[in-house]
């Protein structure tokens, strides 16, 4: 693979295209008065199934591909901004099913890659495996040498070296490419973990051996484990990067300033997942999101979030799952012209931060991680259902003062739990099975948030 192009190469993309031997000026023209990041006006050109898409897209105003940093490993140009493809928009198809919007995904896709992000990032198991697939489907219109491709062999199926083998040629046929320019040993939590999956089975070994042989460009991991697992895993390999969950509150609750000090001390350039952590950082309860609202009155608590992880020099990229529009144009104008925190933002974070604490909601992040449920509960919704009404402060503590209050804030919180999830979905139906638990990287007691939950909804069911 080539260098990941830069803004100084649109000469060189345009005398690689003898056919058509368009000039900017003419791209500009033929694009209208937006100005197109050079990946996108070059894939634009040559790869007619995302013109019409892109041109509506980019309708929307000045298109500047925003802030690269360098990988260590091949020198090459890396967004700052990547894009994680384990949440895409869905739809709901003949047969009743949810399955990827393909076309609301081309769009973001492609608009995201005209701006400049050439990280996408996905996994075997997102969206039931049909990630994948649908990114490679997509990315297959784009040049391949100007995007670069993430994907993780999952962890928690690796019985044996052909297994390994099995699932890796699986992957590469599923993307629709020939290598993977970073690929990710998934979701390490445990020694015994890793060991069992890639070091006693070989499968490390084999995974070392394609990288030589071109198939995998960048080595690595992502960690959901403690301190004792993350210094094991740094001493079993020389990783070329570790993706890390890392953002203003996990920096001291998961302990992520030691991750992450750990991993700049090997020299090795850290990814970070969960920025938002699942997008409880976006939607700050009162107190919190004004500070930041006194401080920039121009801002979102999400570009608070995103600035402060992009801050850190050690980080090389930042996956955010952006299936709105919306998001991803707020996201990229964050990360156009990207200036790190000063110490008086980083002072306003740590003030907005202590008020945020001040509310009490389940860690978790949407990650799913803990699906499906055995007995039909959706789990992440039941949490982030509960978690937008503690932020709403609509949660009634069944323990506190029966007043007027209090039944006021049990009907709200009845009324729209009862709303947001259908009653087969709901935390009654849960049995304390504790399977969910297990698979947690939060390390969130489920079962015990489940009960708790469903003591508040059954406390004001029964005075309805």
């Amino acid at each position: 693979m080539s260098n990941i192009v830069s803004s100084n190469q649109f000469d060189n993309l345009t005398t690689m295209d003898e056919e058509k031997k368009i000039s900017r000026r003419k791209a500009l023209k033929y694009f209208g008065t937006s100005v197109l990041g050079v990946a996108g006006i070059y894939a634009a050109i040559r790869f007619t199934p995302l013109n019409d898409r892109l041109r509506e897209s980019l309708k929307k105003g000045d298109v500047r591909p925003i802030t690269t940093r360098k990988d260590k490993v091949l020198g090459e140009r890396i967004s700052l901004l990547a894009f994680g493809c384990m949440r895409l928009p869905t739809v709901r198809n003949q047969e009743g099913n949810m399955v990827i919007d393909r076309d609301k995904t081309r769009e973001l896709l492609g608009y995201a890659y005209a701006n400049g992000i050439n990280y996408f990032d996905t996994a075997y198991n997102y969206h039931n495996g049909e990630s994948e697939i649908a990114v490679g489907e997509i990315l297959k219109d784009f040049p391949r040498d100007t995007f670069c491709l993430a994907t993780k062999m999952p962890t928690w199926l690796v019985t044996s070296l052909e297994r390994g083998k099995e699932l890796f040629s699986e992957q590469l046929n599923k993307c629709q490419v020939d290598y993977f320019d970073f690929y990710l040993l998934h979701a390490l939590s445990s020694i015994d973990d890793f060991n069992k999956a890639y070091r006693n089975t070989g499968v490390l070994e084999y995974l070392k051996e394609e990288k030589a042989n071109g198939r995998i460009r960048r080595l690595g991991f992502s960690f959901h484990g403690n301190e004792e697992t993350m210094d094991y895993l740094l001493e079993q390999h020389a990783w070329d990067f570790v993706m890390i969950q890392m953002n203003y509150l996990d920096w001291e609750v998961q302990n992520a300033k030691y991750m992450y000090e750990q991993i700049e001390k090997k020299g090795i350039q850290c990814l970070v997942m969960e920025p938002l952590r699942g997008g409880a950082l976006a939607m700050l309860n009162a107190e919190a999101a004004g500070i930041l609202a006194e401080a920039d009155p121009t801002g979102n608590p999400a570009r608070w979030a995103f600035r402060y992880v992009a801050s850190h020099p050690n980080v090389l990229t930042v996956l955010s799952g952006m299936n709105v529009m919306a998001h991803l144009e707020e996201n990229i104008n964050t990360f156009r012209k990207f200036k790190p925190l000063n110490k008086a933002e980083y002072e306003v974070i740590a003030r907005a931060l202590e008020a945020y604490r001040k509310i009490s909601q389940i860690p978790c992040t949407a990650c799913s991680y803990c699906m499906p449920c055995p007995y039909g509960v959706n789990i992440p919704l039941v949490f982030s259902t509960y978690n937008d009404m503690v932020v709403q402060n609509i949660v009634p503590d069944i323990n506190g003062p029966e007043n007027e209050e209090f039944y006021a804030k049990g009907q709200a919180f009845l009324a729209h739990f009862n709303n947001a999830i259908p009653a087969q979905s709901q935390s009654h139906n849960c049995t304390a099975c504790g399977v969910c638990k297990q698979h947690c990287p939060q390390e969130i007691d489920v079962p015990a948030e489940m009960k708790r939950i469903n003591q508040i909804l059954w406390y004001f069911r029964n005075r309805s």
